[in-house]
């Protein structure tokens, strides 16, 4: 087989470009098979291709642009790069990736504007230039001439005016982010109506000139970004005040503890069951019991009913507490029979007695009481949504933390929460000796702030904390005891026969049974009692009118 022939081929024309012209190379007429390119030869390719977006120019045709036609070219790359830069910390985000999306679109319609305006341009120019080019061609290499070089210089690949080009790029990046800031700013201080008039601009910059309309189009989508993050930021802040206005009981204090004291009474109730036990099923020889404790939190029954009900009252509720209690307990009985062996003495036929064991059945009642707890009930009932704010509540304690921890409202066992009232005791009550010592005691504290439980100076007073010690400090008896107590101790009496020094009762101003509150009377309708602090009140307000309950006189 012969070796194949070898052609040389020689430039029948001189082609413009912007490097000297190539050396003939000898190419084999057998085509060989290809090779995997080296990252040099790759490396050398892209060399030979300058890439704006999805326009890609050769350096041969880059040599045919004007440097208008240039600078916007590389305008239009720089501001699509620096979009990219300016978006891509927030790649992440919601609004990030929404306003790269928007961003893709608008610099692809400009690209595509650009391209499609010069493309023409070029394709004319080439046209030109060939039939040109077909009349004056030699067979030998033509020089460059000093436009051709002119434009190596500037844009072309081993240039030898490397500091123009890079003093260029830099001033059109300057440019660009100058620009960009300005547009921040303005979109800032003008908001929606920098939209519109940026919009409007877009359109007429998009007849004269197409870097402008590159400028304008960064102007807008940093203006979309400040938008919305802004956007988020109210978002953000409507969340938060929604979230932070569910951390409250909605429900009066009120019925809160009704609904409270009524999951407690059907607990009760079942304790009540359990223990009659042997009575309701007599004749057994034996009752086991298996229990767990009858208990329950009151403030996940809150929340649970806040979460459900948000602003409920105590009637409301009356079904879903017995709902829920036959879901948190379960009562089961059984019984259990063995047979068991009992000594017996059988008298034989000689008369003699003889022990025998005798079979019998035992019987043994089973009582068994499962609480599966309150929580596991109330996550069965709430969806994912309730149960977070179920846990808001839960962390917050309603904002009520009074409520279940024997505490009381804000104004103590009064429940008011309205500030005293500046009164003088007038000088003809205070005539009376027995009363000007029980009043000279009570003074002593009015303005002290309001204890739990409190009973003595040191440790702060509640209301009969405050009426006990006063008139066992003047030769009364009374010890240490509740309001319902001092009203037991006491001779009930007409509010007309009530004088300076009697007692005044009320109920109802917490969930409490009996008397919930007491005050000294001090005459004219007026009182001195422990809320928060101790202080004067009128009993007629609009307030202690609805609770008054009754007058009451000790004695010693």
């Amino acid at each position: 087989m012969s070796n194949p022939k070898l052609n040389l081929k020689e430039e029948s024309s001189a082609k413009k470009t912007r490097s000297p012209p190539k050396k003939a190379k000898v190419e084999q007429s057998v085509p060989r098979k290809k090779k995997l390119k080296t990252d040099a030869e790759k490396t050398a390719e892209k060399a030979q291709h300058l890439r704006f977006g999805k326009a890609e120019l050769t350096p041969d045709e880059l040599s045919r642009l004007s440097k208008a036609q240039k600078r916007e070219m590389y305008a239009a790359y720089a501001a699509r790069s620096a979009v990219h830069r300016e978006v891509d910390p927030y790649e992440d985000d919601n609004v990030g990736t929404q306003a790269l999306s928007e961003g893709e679109k608008a610099a692809g319609n400009v690209r595509d504007i650009s391209k499609s305006r010069y493309a023409r341009k070029l394709k004319k120019k080439a046209k030109m230039q060939g039939k040109k080019g077909a009349k004056t061609a030699k067979s030998s290499v033509q020089k460059p001439t000093s436009a051709q070089d002119a434009g190596a210089s500037g844009t072309g690949e081993g240039g030898s005016n490397w500091l123009s080009r890079w003093r260029q790029k830099q001033d059109i990046r300057q440019s660009y982010y100058a620009a960009a800031r300005s547009g921040v700013e303005q979109a800032v201080e003008k908001g929606k109506t920098a939209v519109s008039t940026a919009v409007k601009g877009l359109m007429n910059a998009a007849k004269s000139n197409a870097h402008v309309l590159v400028i304008v189009g960064v102007f807008l989508l940093l203006l979309l970004l400040v938008m919305s993050a802004f956007s988020s930021c109210s978002i953000l802040f409507s969340g938060t005040t929604q979230v932070s206005g569910q951390t409250m009981y909605s429900a009066e204090d009120r019925d809160i503890r009704g609904a409270e004291q009524d999951y407690k009474k059907l607990e009760k109730e079942l304790d009540k069951k359990i223990k009659r036990t042997p009575t309701d099923h007599p004749g057994y020889n034996e009752y086991q019991y298996h229990l767990d404790p009858i208990e329950h939190d009151p403030w996940q029954l809150t929340s649970f009913l806040t979460t459900l009900y948000d602003d409920y009252t105590r009637s409301e509720v009356q079904g879903k507490l017995k709902e829920t209690f036959k879901k948190q307990y379960k009562l089961t009985t059984w019984v259990e029979v063995q047979t068991r062996y009992m000594t017996v003495w059988v008298m034989t036929p000689a008369g003699i007695p003889v022990p025998t064991q005798v079979p019998y059945e035992y019987r043994i009642f089973h009582t068994k009481l499962v609480n599966r707890g309150l929580e596991v009930v109330i996550r069965e009932e709430l969806n994912n949504d309730q149960w977070k704010r179920y846990e808001i509540f839960q962390d917050t304690l309603g904002g009520r933390p009074y409520l279940f921890n024997g505490g009381l409202p804000p104004g103590g066992s009064d429940g008011s929460g309205a500030p005293g009232i500046d009164y003088q005791v007038p000088a003809e009550a205070l005539t009376d000796s027995e009363f000007a010592a029980i009043y000279k005691e009570a003074q002593k504290y009015v303005g002290t702030p309001y204890v739990w439980g409190g009973s003595t100076p040191e440790t702060g007073f509640d209301c009969s904390g405050y009426v006990c010690w006063v008139y066992n400090q003047n030769g009364y008896d009374v010890g240490r005891t509740t309001a319902n107590g001092l009203w037991q101790k006491s001779q009930h009496i007409s509010e007309a026969e009530a004088k300076p020094g009697d007692l005044v009762f009320f109920e109802g101003t917490y969930d409490t049974v009996g008397k919930s509150h007491v005050g000294i009377y001090l005459g004219n309708g007026m009182m001195v009692s422990a809320g928060d602090p101790i202080k004067y009140a009128n009993i007629h307000s609009s307030y202690w009118q609805k609770y008054l309950s009754g007058f009451g006189r000790l004695s010693k």
